[in-house]
């Protein structure tokens, strides 16, 4: 596969979980306004002072994942603009940065205690 096509597809496949939930929230939502319209109409719901109630109903059945989906589709722009910085600063170039030698760590170890900067050793 082209390696352009395989960098974008977890974003590709996060936005996708972002509309599905984005659609789910959407009907639950609609849903949930029936239930409270038909609460009131039958009247089991008075008319003021149950607006907390009311937003607390909307928000557990539905809110949540109007938030999910904003929080997926974020997570995808991030990832695709990560990989997306030129000059090797992206999140691929990250893992190539960290690889280092032992013996690069051991050479530095060496000219710090050359330097006679040995406070930093445990005793």
């Amino acid at each position: 596969m082209n390696k352009k096509i395989t960098q974008i597809i977890p974003s590709v496949v996060l936005y996708l979980a972002a509309v599905v939930v984005a659609i789910y929230a959407v009907w639950a939502y609609s849903h949930c306004a029936d239930i409270i319209s038909q609460a009131r109409a039958a009247g089991q719901l008075a008319e003021s002072g149950i607006e907390y109630d009311v937003a607390s109903f909307i928000m557990n059945n539905s809110g949540q994942y109007f938030i999910y989906a904003v929080l997926l589709s974020a997570v995808g722009i991030i990832l695709q603009r990560a990989r997306s910085i030129p000059d090797g600063r992206g999140a691929n170039a990250v893992n190539d940065k960290c690889n280092t030698n032992d013996d690069d760590l051991d050479d530095w170890f060496n000219e710090v205690e050359a330097a006679g900067c040995t406070d930093l050793k445990d005793e």
